[in-house]
This record gives structure tokens, C-alpha cells and sequence, in this order.
């Protein structure tokens, strides 16, 4: 036996290109760093006799970020219809576009494949991005584009959930976070309603309907992750633009996941009223108003948010701790408290996963942030973050965050291009497990500005007459 390695990857969430024309749905900018890290794998592969299996973990593709038309222009900002279609044939249209968009990273993945020796093999799994990869035309489609066809064919294994082999064990993860991104069956993302078609997670139709316009006024906006955290960050930074995603998220919820909290029989829930009030824009505007100037309102109604977000199912199923207290908490200490709750949660099922498998590393991705954690049993997690652009927020002190909304340009253009790699001997024995990145990683954007003190009316003089003199002689 030769030695192996596994390559794993996750949440590139490649769409359909064009950003330098005008796509402002496009968060994946790295062919060229992609392109250039595969022919590095084969290099290393071919030198050294290494077999190699590169993983991919889930939300490869963006598809809800693809609209499905004929001549797609990337500086057009299409409406919903485009993005709701989750047919075969939608998913097939979509797919047409990615790789006329992104034809080094299609072309670096079958020039990966190889018979051997030293053989090289591509696995992709879905996640709650991309569930159209268990479509069988979409498959034999991509078997296509990556050459995996006559005695390739064996070499490239497309559509499934989950990963076990050789003591590793990979999945996306959105089964053990957010409920709005979970399938009702996590192993066969298909509609029950409709078997022919994937599921539409009301999450995901959250995204297409509302979020994409959103994306495209604001295109860091996919950065700031979970989007329940985001609303809460946004009461406290941008009230405005807060009270529009969380109308539209309440809005997204079917009714048949409404779980009342209302003691008193008769009375609206938390989200009725919400809604109620967030669709008089007289009301909206006051709320915006009140979110700025009064702190002792934005807790009030961060809580009602909270208990909005867990009527429709979209809150932790235990109430995070948090700091400000269950009544006081500001909106910030709520959006850190969720992201919290859900990174635990994965690293748990870390611990769960390799006590059922006897996996001795266990990966998950979806929560598009770097972990290297040891479990109890001396098992690793990895999370192999993103391939788009994230940052770390919950030790954020409120002028990042204000930075953030006024200058996200400072922010959104880094990537941190992490991979994961364990290698095994001859004889199969994990040697190494380890979090690695495509390139040095991004450095931090430079601190806000301290706030500087209003200049006094005898600066504000002579800065007047300097001014004066700049434009009288240029």
C-alpha cells in the first residue's frame, strides 16, 4: 500500500461569476488561488506516490444565488422567480452557468482525477446550498465536466450527505444547527410533497426571495453568518435595514411551524405583532428611530425578536445564556449568544458522531469558521470554514462592528482559504491531522478610528481661512 491523504474543503459557494461586471451576487473570487492549490495536490501526488481523495463539503455551488435564465447577464439584477425553481432541469440551466463562469476550477478538478499511480479521486457532498447535487442529470452532467467518464467514471462520487472511511468521517452540518436550513430528511433531501424535486427549506426560500435583493445593495452581506445573528447585529448598528430582513424573514415562515407563546388565548404572538408593526411604515420608522437613541427599547424588542424567531422555529431549541440577562440583553450579547449556541452545537455533535463511528476525525463545514478542537475520547473536529469572506464577530466591541456597516469594504475583499488534511501511512494509521490554508492568511482590516473631539471655534477659524486660501490660489 502506498501512503494517502484526504483533502477537504467546504462552503465555497461558487456562483455564476461576473463580479468585475457587475454580479453582486458572486462571493467566490478565488479561481486563480483554487486553480493553482489543485496542480500543487497533483504535483505533490505524482512526486511523492501519494494517493490523494479530495473531499468537498458541502454548499460547493451556490444555486440559490444562480438564477436559471438563458444569456445570463451579470450586471442584471434578476427578480425572485429566477432563483426559486428547484427542477431538474432549473438545476441543470444553473449548473451551465457556473461552469461558463468558473472553467479553471471544473478544468483543475479533472485534471486532479487519475487512474494512478498514484490514484486520485474527487467526493462531493451536498449541503443546504447545493441539495440539487442528488439529482441524477445533475451528476452524470458533472461527470461530464470532470472527464469522469470509461475508467474514470469509479473516480468521481457526487450527491451524498455523509462520508466515512479509513477512521474520518465528513458532513456538511446544517442538520445540527438552524432549523430553517435543516431537510426534513437529512438523507434524502427531496421534497415529500413532491419526491421529484429537492426541498425548498424555508430558509433557503428566505434567500431567494428577499435575501438576493438585499445581497445585491449590499454585497458583504452574506459574511455575517448566521442570519438570525445578523438581524440582531443589525437592531444595534443599522435598525433600518434590521427591521426590513427581519419582516421578511418572520414573513418566509410557514405557518405550520408557528409555535404560539402567547399565554393568553386569543392574543397575536410575537411575530403577529411584529409583523403588524413592521408593515405600517409609519411604525417602522419609529421603531428604526427609538433603536438608535433608547437602549432600554432595543433590549425590549430584541427580546420579542427572540421569541418571534423561536414561535417559527428558528431560535435554539435551549436558550443560550446570556450576559445582559434573559429581559436586558442588548441585541449584540443575542446575536453572539446564537452564534455561540450553534458552533457548540456542531462541536457536540462532533463528539457524538465519533463515539457512534469510531472516527478518529470528524469534519463539518456550514458555520464558515475555522475549528481545530480535540474531543474527549482524543478524536480531532475540524470545521474547514469558507472559501468566501467571514470574519470572527463575537468578540467584536460595537466600533468594529460600526466600521463594519459604514466601511465593509475593508472587510469583505479578504478570504481566509482553508483546507483540511489528514494523511495516512502505508499500513492506513492516521499520521497527521491538520487545518491548512490556500495562501498566508488575511490580515486583519486596520481599527476604526478613535472618535476625535469636535475642534473648537478657534480651529474651526483657521481651518475656515486655510480652506479659503487652498481655493483662491489652488
Amino acid at each position: 500500500m502506498s501512503r494517502k491523504a484526504k483533502i477537504v474543503i467546504s462552503d465555497t459557494h461558487i456562483g455564476a461569476g461576473g463580479v468585475a461586471l457587475g454580479n453582486k451576487l458572486e462571493d467566490f473570487i478565488s479561481d486563480v488561488e483554487f486553480v493553482v492549490w489543485v496542480h500543487d495536490l497533483i504535483l505533490e501526488s505524482n512526486r511523492d506516490g501519494i494517493e490523494m481523495e479530495l473531499i468537498i463539503n458541502g454548499d460547493w455551488i451556490e444555486f440559490l444565488q444562480v438564477p436559471a435564465v438563458d444569456g445570463f447577464d451579470p450586471s442584471v439584477p434578476y427578480g425572485a422567480a429566477t432563483y426559486n425553481g428547484v427542477t431538474e432541469q432549473e438545476a441543470l440551466k444553473r449548473l451551465e452557468i457556473v461552469y461558463e463562469r468558473h472553467p479553471g476550477v471544473l478544468m483543475a478538478l479533472a485534471a486532479f482525477l487519475n487512474p494512478g499511480p498514484p490514484q486520485r479521486s474527487l467526493t462531493i457532498l451536498y449541503g443546504n446550498h447545493d441539495p440539487e447535487l442528488a439529482y441524477p442529470a445533475v451528476q452524470a452532467r458533472l461527470q461530464e465536466m470532470l472527464g469522469a467518464v470509461a475508467e474514470k467514471a469509479p473516480l468521481a462520487a457526487i450527491g451524498a450527505r455523509t462520508y466515512l472511511k479509513d477512521g474520518v468521517y465528513i458532513e456538511h452540518g446544517n442538520a445540527y444547527t438552524e432549523s430553517v436550513d435543516q431537510f426534513q430528511n437529512p438523507d434524502h433531501p427531496f421534497d415529500p410533497g413532491n419526491p421529484s424535486r429537492v426541498e425548498h427549506p424555508w430558509g433557503s426560500r428566505f434567500v431567494t426571495n428577499f435575501f438576493n435583493k438585499v445581497e445585491w445593495e449590499r454585497s458583504w452581506i452574506d459574511g455575517v453568518h448566521p442570519v438570525t445573528a445578523l438581524i440582531f447585529y443589525a437592531l444595534a448598528f443599522d435598525p433600518a435595514l434590521a427591521l426590513r430582513l427581519l419582516e421578511q424573514f418572520l414573513a418566509a415562515a410557514p405557518d405550520l411551524l408557528l409555535k404560539p407563546s402567547s399565554p393568553e388565548p386569543g392574543q397575536p404572538s410575537a411575530s403577529e405583532q411584529l409583523l403588524t408593526q413592521l408593515g405600517d411604515p409609519v411604525q417602522a420608522e419609529a421603531m428604526a428611530q427609538r433603536l438608535q437613541s433608547d437602549p432600554t427599547y432595543a433590549a425590549q424588542l430584541a427580546g420579542q425578536v427572540e421569541r418571534a424567531f423561536s414561535e417559527k422555529g428558528a431560535a435554539p431549541e435551549q436558550p443560550p445564556d446570556l450576559a445582559g440577562g434573559p429581559d436586558s440583553a442588548t441585541p449584540v450579547e443575542r446575536g453572539q449568544a446564537i452564534t455561540e449556541y450553534y458552533w457548540h452545537a456542531l462541536e457536540e455533535q462532533a463528539a457524538v458522531v465519533a463515539g457512534k463511528t469510531a472516527a478518529r476525525v470528524v469534519l463539518f463545514g456550514h458555520i464558515h469558521v475555522r475549528v481545530d478542537l480535540a474531543l474527549a475520547d482524543g478524536a480531532r473536529y475540524l470545521n474547514t470554514g469558507t472559501w468566501i469572506w467571514g470574519m470572527d464577530f463575537r468578540e467584536a466591541p460595537d466600533n468594529v462592528w460600526q466600521d463594519l456597516f459604514a466601511h465593509p469594504e475593508k472587510y469583505s475583499q479578504k478570504r481566509d482559504l482553508t483546507f483540511a488534511r489528514i494523511d495516512h501511512d502505508e499500513a492506513g494509521a492516521i499520521t497527521q491531522v491538520k487545518l491548512d490554508r490556500v495562501g498566508a492568511p488575511p490580515t486583519p482590516p486596520p481599527p476604526p478610528p478613535d472618535p476625535q473631539p469636535e475642534p473648537g471655534l478657534w480651529a474651526r477659524l483657521l481651518l475656515g481661512v486655510r480652506a479659503f486660501f487652498r481655493r483662491l490660489f489652488g
